[in-house]
């Protein structure tokens, strides 16, 4: 594996398969992640600043990859937000924000995540800072995770692979994946 460090938001494309990996070896971004390459399609993407690993082959875009404008919705309250200390721990709610004491809790499941799933429920919950509805603090979270350089198919992998197959999960992961066929160029 060849080593990737990354300053800032950049952007890649590719036409041959790939694989990208954190530091800890969990799978990071893959062309596996979208048909594109399989189709014989270019793989236009972006990563975040961050150091990587990676096998395959890519090449640096002049720029990143666009996403659109996204119009976030009215909020419907304002929380005072403040920087969050971020704890793993047992939380049979996945994910808990304590505004009060300025926590997030991780269930100890989520150590061993990819750094996309984590950044994307983290996101989710800052967005109810702002938004009272699940829609919206996803919205939210959606929009935090373009403008870093995470990809669409990452930001609905987070939904995917974190919410059960109830009829309301459901809805929510089909409302994801209609935004991100909206939202951005990229198609990865």
């Amino acid at each position: 594996m060849l080593d990737l460090v990354l300053e800032k938001k950049t952007g890649f494309s590719s036409l041959l398969p790939f694989t990208i990996v954190e530091p800890n070896g969990q799978v990071f971004y893959s062309s596996d992640f979208t048909d594109n390459i399989k189709l014989g399609r270019r793989l236009n993407f972006n990563l975040p600043a961050g150091i990587y690993k990676y096998d395959g082959a890519f090449t640096k875009l002049p720029s990143p990859v666009a996403i659109e404008g996204v119009a976030m919705p009215a909020k419907e309250r304002n929380i005072a937000y403040k920087r969050y200390s971020i704890r793993f721990g047992a939380n049979p709610n996945k994910c808990t924000i304590f505004y009060d004491t300025g926590e997030i809790l991780f269930d100890s499941s989520f150590l061993q995540r990819p750094l996309y799933v984590k950044y994307g429920i983290y996101f989710h919950e800052l967005g109810h800072h702002w938004y009272r509805s699940e829609d919206k603090a996803d919205l939210f979270a959606a929009y935090k995770m373009l403008i870093l350089g995470f990809n669409p198919s990452q930001v609905g992998l987070v939904l995917a692979e974190t919410l059960s197959s109830k009829p309301e999960s459901d809805d929510r992961k089909g409302k994801m994946a209609d935004l991100l066929k909206r939202l951005t160029k990229n198609k990865g």
